[in-house]
Order: C-alpha cells, then sequence, then structure tokens
C-alpha cells in the first residue's frame, strides 16, 4: 500500500491493533528470547544498581522531601534553607545513578526494537533477530534517533508548558475557581502533545532497524502528514495496555509486601530493595511484550506509510 493510497483510506487503526497483537501473541516465546539479552542483562545491571546505590538514593530524597513538606509554615528561613538544601543534595546523588541507568535502557532497548522492527517486517528466520545482541550500526542509528526524538518532545512539552502556564494564570486571576480545571485541561493537552509529536516522528525508528538511514525524522514527519490523529490512536492502543497493566502490577506489589504502608514515599531502602528484586522478571516480561507491541505496530504502519524498498515485506 503506498503513501498516495493511504492518505485517500487513511490508516485502518484496529486492522493495524489486530496485526500487532496477533503477531506478538502468536510468538511469545520469540519475544522472550529476543528480548532475553537485551532487556534481560539490562534488568541484572539495573536490579544490582538499585539495590546498591539508586534505593537508597531514592529513600533519602523521598524522606528529605517528607521533612520538608511537614516543615511549620512559620519556620525560620535558615531551617527551610537546610531542609531545602539536603533533598537538592540528596536528589543529585539519585540522579548520578538514574541517569545511567536511562542510557542503558535505552540501548537495551534499541537492540531489542530494532531486533523486533526486523522480525516484522523481514521475518522470523530474518538476520540479527531472536536469542542474541544484536548491537551495531542500525542499533546506533535507531538509539540516536530516539533521543533526539525525546529532545524534540521535550523542546516542545517546555514550550507549551511555558505558554499554557501564562494563559493559566491571567485566566486564574480573572476566574479564580477555574484554577483546578486549568490544571487538569492543561495535563490533558501536554499529554496529547506528547503523542501527537511521537506519532509524527517514529516512523524513522523501523527504517533505522532496516538499515534504511534516508528515512529520518524530517522524512518522517513528511510521511505522516494527514495521519496525525489515527497514529495517536495507534500508538496509545499499543501503550496503553501493558502501562495500565504494569500501574497494577506495582500498586499489587506494594499491597502485598507492605501491608499497612499507605504512602510508599515512607518506604526506606531495604524495602525497595525487595521490590526490586520481586519485580524484577514480571517487569522484565511486561517490557519485553510493551516493546514488542509498538515494535510490530510502528512497523505495520511504517509498511504502509514509509514506502519500504521491495525486499521489505509484512509479516501477520
Amino acid at each position: 500500500m503506498t503513501a498516495q493510497n493511504t492518505e485517500q483510506n487513511q490508516l485502518p487503526v484496529t486492522q493495524i491493533w489486530r496485526e500487532a497483537y496477533g503477531f506478538v501473541f502468536s510468538v511469545p516465546l520469540r519475544v522472550l528470547l529476543t528480548a532475553l539479552l537485551p532487556l534481560g542483562l539490562y534488568a541484572l545491571a539495573s536490579s544490582w544498581i538499585q539495590v546498591q546505590f539508586l534505593n537508597k538514593a531514592a529513600a533519602e530524597v523521598m524522606a528529605a522531601s517528607n521533612e520538608l513538606a511537614a516543615l511549620d509554615p512559620n519556620a525560620a528561613e535558615a531551617e527551610f534553607g537546610a531542609a531545602m538544601l539536603q533533598m537538592v543534595q540528596a536528589g543529585i546523588s539519585m540522579m548520578q545513578w538514574l541517569l545511567p541507568l536511562l542510557v542503558l535502557g535505552g540501548l537495551a532497548g534499541a537492540a531489542m526494537a530494532a531486533a523486533w522492527h526486523r522480525t516484522t517486517l523481514i521475518g522470523l528466520d530474518a538476520e540479527r533477530t531472536g536469542l542474541g545482541l544484536h548491537f551495531g550500526r542500525t542499533e546506533v542509528s535507531y538509539f540516536y534517533r530516539a533521543v533526539v526524538m525525546v529532545l524534540l518532545t521535550v523542546l516542545g512539552l517546555v514550550v507549551a508548558g511555558v505558554i499554557i502556564g501564562i494563559l493559566t494564570g491571567v485566566l486564574s486571576a480573572i476566574v479564580p475557581g477555574l484554577a483546578g480545571i486549568f490544571s487538569i485541561l492543561t495535563a490533558g493537552v501536554m499529554i496529547l502533545l506528547w503523542l501527537y509529536l511521537w506519532a509524527r516522528l517514529i516512523l524513522c525508528l523501523p527504517a533505522a532497524a532496516l538499515g534504511i538511514y534516508e528515512f529520518g525524522i524530517r522524512t518522517a514527519w513528511r510521511a505522516t502528514r494527514g495521519h496525525a490523529g489515527r497514529l495517536m490512536l495507534i500508538y496509545a492502543g499499543l501503550l496503553i495496555p501493558f502501562t495500565v497493566l504494569g500501574f497494577l502490577f506495582d500498586n499489587g506489589i506494594n499491597r502485598i509486601l507492605f501491608q499497612g504502608v499507605t504512602d510508599v514515599s515512607t518506604l526506606d531502602a531495604t524495602q525497595l530493595n525487595l521490590k526490586t528484586w520481586v519485580g524484577m522478571v514480571p517487569t522484565f516480561i511486561i517490557t519485553a511484550f510493551t516493546t514488542a507491541l509498538v515494535a510490530s505496530g510502528i512497523s505495520y504502519t511504517y509498511y504502509r506509510l514509509g514506502q519500504p524498498p521491495s525486499w521489505v515485506e509484512k509479516v501477520s
């Protein structure tokens, strides 16, 4: 299907959902094998870093935040400054471990996702798919493009946040009772903007996984013109179910492991360490299937809009 035909017929949202879910859950073992080394090694490394360093720093941040929130509004300026300094120092300590984890997670995700794009668009017997740690130029390009997408999205959200913040401040001053409604609307607008930007840019990722480097971010933006709404629906439909599942799992772990704890911000490092080890394997599984679903769905979309070479075939 060419881009021109798709402009007339529009993207088949539900069909792409069916194709992605159908393909991924027809080969669940293949999903886990593909994820085993990149995401499995990351799960082990990240869990170790969390237990050894990050959880302690996170507990210190939460404790400092709680202490700051508990201060009397009439407390001395020096006392407030000391509490604020403690929280900032704890935050810096946490970030020095969180940032490497984000980079490692991005590299692992790029390796898994790129392999699954090739599985979806070439076949189960394609090179650099299945069990293995596949990392080369295509994965570096994939990771680089994803980082650029994140930066562009953050920039767009910051600009939008400033504009919306100014408008909200002006309108709240005129109609004070609407401040809460404006906050909800702002959150909704920011989520939609994030979905819009990623929907317009994300087709450059399957192209990178296939080694089609000329199909970059600008080309993806042009190819998705007129399809933003349906792309947002496709992306949301692939991402939301397992995101909700992850949230429910996290909430369930908290209820089972920490009965009687009503505020998770009060957990100490030992409790966070226990949660890390208990959740490692389920989190790996959820991440593997989320990555595969999004990669397959975006691959099917790229197949329709990206005008890939003739050797690219949609596997379903």
